[in-house]
């Protein structure tokens, strides 16, 4: 469940992102970075209609599987609010309403994504492993695999692309990696007939399978790396040397459980004005995450087939609550 705040007050306008964030200090003298539906893109104004149910639903889904993930809130902006302080429509580009926000993490270490980004802008050459070693020292490397199949769970093919969806904050128990980012999950943030063929095609088929892995590889087919240089950089955290003993087991197992009553209360306390269809959305998404939760395994083989993983030595997987022929 997602606690829900009040913002008390406008900090700053953040300038990365496509959804504009601002950070704000809500009721509990907690920091957060808001976040808007209605975005610029190209100098048009778009509504990102499902963005905050896909945010919400990715974080009960985290939270759930225990994948690292900033504290999520409810914010409300009182109309008493923006009356006192116009910039909050005019500069930060805000209304009175309910929007999503995450909690903002302390000690976050971003300079070697500025860094990266700068030497973009420049047409500078990077150099992998320095990259690479961004991720050597964090005390929580077996959330990796938890990350990556709760992505292939929630279609979120967004991370690999995107340097700043990944954080990493130093936390009294070390440098931790977290999740963050999750409104173009589910096929994308607008609610419309893409996205609901796209959710409605989830199948056991081998059609089905390939499209999803190619959607994910393609994605990223502007990269020498494949599924990108985020990927190439975390990927060797994932151990599959051993077929029946391997880095993504158990995280699959804890999916493949979930149940259609866990679902359904995922959409508890979300507000109404989040949803364009209700009924139809609540039926989607879950009918998507009963599907999606059983291919996973499926999924994975099939990267593992593409050479996607380097700590790999080929193989078929083995998965708890499976049965093989010759085996006890």
């Amino acid at each position: 469940m997602a606690r829900q705040i009040q913002v008390n007050s406008f900090l700053k306008l953040l300038g990365q992102g496509i959804s504009q964030p601002a950070l704000i200090l809500g009721d509990d003298f907690q920091k957060y970075i808001l976040k808007t539906q209605k975005v610029s893109n190209g100098g048009q104004r778009i509504n990102y209609n499902c963005m905050f149910l896909n945010e919400i639903l990715a974080y009960k889904l985290a939270q759930y599987l225990e994948v690292p993930i900033p504290e999520a809130a409810i914010a409300y902006i009182d109309q008493r609010l923006i009356e006192d302080d116009r910039e909050i429509v005019f500069v930060h580009r805000f209304d009175e309403g309910t929007f999503f926000a995450s909690q903002e993490l302390d000690n976050v270490e971003n300079n070697l994504i500025e860094n990266y980004q700068l030497m973009i802008q420049m047409g500078k050459p990077y150099i992998k492993r320095t990259w690479n070693s961004f991720f050597d020292n964090i005390t929580n490397s077996d959330d990796i695999a938890n990350i990556i199949a709760f992505d292939l769970l929630i279609a979120n093919f967004d991370r690999y692309t995107n340097e700043g969806n990944l954080l990493i904050a130093n936390t009294e128990k070390g440098r931790k990696v977290f999740a963050i980012d999750h409104g173009h999950a589910f096929f994308g943030p607008e609610w419309n007939s893409g996205k609901i063929h796209h959710m409605r095609q989830a199948s056991s088929t081998p059609e089905y399978i390939s499209f999803f892995t190619d959607t994910l590889l393609k994605v990223n087919e502007h990269n020498a790396d494949g599924l990108g240089l985020v990927f190439r950089a975390i990927e060797s955290k994932i151990d599959l040397t051993d077929i029946r003993n391997h880095s993504f087991m158990n995280i699959i197992s804890k999916i493949e459980h979930i149940n259609e009553q866990t679902i359904d209360s995922f959409f508890n306390d979300i507000p109404q004005d989040w949803f364009v269809e209700y009924n139809m959305q609540v039926t989607v998404y879950k009918d998507f995450l009963l599907k999606q939760k059983s291919l996973l395994r499926y999924i994975i083989q099939l990267l593992v087939n593409k050479n996607a993983f380097t700590n790999s030595m080929g193989g078929v997987l083995y998965w708890k609550d499976e049965k093989r022929a010759g085996t006890v």
